[in-house]
């Protein structure tokens, strides 16, 4: 029975403290490589980049966090057993280019921080605190045994002169004064779950709940900072999260947000001057910095998954690259240069961009069939990425159905931005189960004919109102269904240009995804002996391109069609 507690118990400490960043660890410190723009097929290596070695040593282990203070930068890698793991810290000098340190522990949960003067561990079944200094030696120890439940979160403030503690139920928090041993407890309303800072005396940490607290050790007294439900993402110097189009930003002075630049973004990594993402544009893994100081942002390219983001300073940042899967992992120093400009919104509005131009297309000749009284929808500006649910909805009003692009986005149709890292894969939703964000954001992707018809099916509460009839060749559409007065709703390219690979993910599944740049939806209302005519959402108005044309690119979407049935 002992021994199901004990294990009960580090699995809860294991995945409320540590192992929600498990990593490989690699040789060191290795270059860097960025392109000055996302859309530049040549990747350039940086000529300020920095190559450190952290030691052979470091191979063969599980890196579960990287942390920075004052240029020092601490390495923890784990090796992970049943009950508990056991784990070595190295501490490595960016200003010296050299290792300071590394103490190796026996097994244990242990928690471990950087302080103004080197770091220290604490194991939360042991009960016992260790204080180093920046050359690996012993400088403080104190055991914390006067409490007989399990210890769930403790932090050690930079000074080293207050540790805090929580039991297993985390409603109550013990201060230790380490200069005088004097003790203070604090009753809290939330448990905490995660220390972002501990200055001065000032514990600022994230609750269960998800609220941030500060908590003043010397007073015995704490705040709500913030509470906001959108918000997901944690730092001492700001909190993030997304909304539709842009991330949220939210510090003392307010909100503030930054446009998604692609709905896969994933942020890795916070500091005090800005944020990171990643995302695999064109089979290369892009890094974007977002500097919030300077209100710039520069991108960068590697050709391994980016896990995890360290600032150093302004200039600087830590790469965490590699596969942890395949025990293959880099540290990367890289300076963010380059920068374009970034736009910093007051409130939270979708940025949509218009096309300069479009190929107009016009019909020049009286099609042999065309479909009358079918209404064109511009998709701009409202709908930047929403061509498909522009499409369907002029096929809904044909048939009777009067409802807006508004009205069929906000209430029928899917949309996910669900992306996440697990196990050096970029993971995220499949296109024939959602539109990849959302269609009134220029960041968005867009979906496949399956989402649109399930968005169709919920509109008319009717499952047999809508066909599928992908995989049909457009000379028999035109014979079954524009002859019949029936549009199509039909997945080609804008203005029938070729498909271009763009940015990839992992389904859930195991497969991999790669967005097909410059995929399109249109409504076909009718064909000539040359041409196919269509209510084109891009151009807002009648098209005709060329037959054999539009074949090539209905093919290369995979002959995607949709049909509603009159009733």
């Amino acid at each position: 029975m002992k021994q199901r507690v004990k294990k009960l118990v580090c699995l809860i400490i294991l995945s409320a403290v540590i192992f929600t960043c498990l990593l490989a660890c690699s040789k060191g410190i290795a270059t860097f490589k960025n392109e000055t723009a996302p859309d530049n097929d040549s990747i350039k290596e940086s000529e300020d980049y920095i190559t450190k070695i952290i030691g052979e040593n470091a191979l063969g282990r599980d890196l579960a966090e990287v942390s920075c203070l004052n240029g020092i930068v601490k390495i923890d890698s784990i090796t992970s057993g049943l009950d508990v793991y056991s784990f070595d810290t190295i501490l490595f000098d960016l200003q010296k280019n050299e290792k300071l340190c590394e103490v190796s522990f026996a097994e244990g949960a242990w928690v471990s921080g950087l302080t103004q003067n080197g770091f220290y561990v604490a194991n939360t079944l042991t009960k016992e605190l260790k204080i180093y200094d920046r050359a690996g030696n012993v400088t403080k120890e104190h055991v914390f045994s006067d409490v007989a439940e399990p210890v769930l979160f403790c932090a050690l403030s930079e000074n080293e002169k207050y540790f805090l503690y929580t039991n297993s139920v985390g409603m109550q928090a013990t201060v230790i004064h380490l200069v005088d041993n004097k003790k203070t407890i604090v009753d809290l309303d939330s448990p905490p779950r995660e220390a972002l800072s501990f200055k001065d005396g000032i514990l600022k940490f994230v609750s269960i709940s998800g609220e941030v607290f500060e908590l003043d050790v010397a007073k015995g007294s704490y705040t709500l900072v913030l509470a906001d439900k959108r918000i997901n993402r944690f730092s001492s110097y700001y909190s993030l999260g997304e909304t539709e189009s842009n991330f949220l930003l939210e510090n003392e002075k307010g909100c503030f947000y930054v446009p998604i630049s692609s709905a896969d973004e994933i942020v890795v990594g916070m500091g005090e001057h800005g944020f990171a993402t990643t995302c695999v544009s064109q089979d290369k893994n892009q890094l974007r910095f977002y500097d919030l100081n300077k209100k710039t942002v520069s991108y960068y390219y590697t050709t391994e998954p980016v896990e995890k983001i360290c600032f150093v300073d302004e200039q600087r940042a830590l790469a965490v690259t590699g596969s942890p899967m395949e025990k293959r992992h880099k540290i990367l120093l890289c300076r963010p240069a380059s920068p374009e400009e970034l736009t910093v919104l007051s409130r939270d509005i979708p940025l949509n961009a218009t096309p300069e131009h479009s190929a107009s297309h016009e019909p020049t000749a009286t099609p042999s069939k065309l479909i009358g009284n079918v209404t064109a929808i511009p998709q701009f500006p409202k709908f930047p990425t929403g061509c498909e649910s522009v499409t369907a909805v002029m096929a809904l009003n044909y048939f009777g159905k009067q409802i807006s692009v508004e009205e069929f986005v906000d209430e029928f149709l899917p949309t996910s931005r669900h992306f996440y890292v697990e196990n050096g894969r970029n993971i995220g939703p499949s296109p024939y189960e959602f539109f990849i964000g959302n269609p009134k954001s220029s960041s968005s992707y867009g979906c496949m004919a399956p989402v649109i018809e399930k968005a169709l099916r919920a509109c008319l509460g009717d499952s047999n109102a809508v066909k599928n009839i992908s995989g049909t060749s457009l000379e028999e559409i035109c014979d079954q269904y524009i002859d019949k007065d029936v549009p199509v709703i039909l997945w080609a390219t804008i203005n029938m240009l070729e498909t271009n690979p763009k940015n990839s993910w992992y389904l859930s599944d195991g497969t991999r995804f790669t967005w097909p740049g410059n995929e399109h939806c249109m409504l076909l209302v009718g064909y000539d002996e040359t041409r196919y005519y269509f209510n084109d959402p891009y151009a807002g108005k009648l098209v005709a391109y060329d037959k054999t044309l539009t074949e090539d690119r209905f093919a290369e979407l995979g002959m995607q069609a949709l049909i509603l049935l009159p009733s």
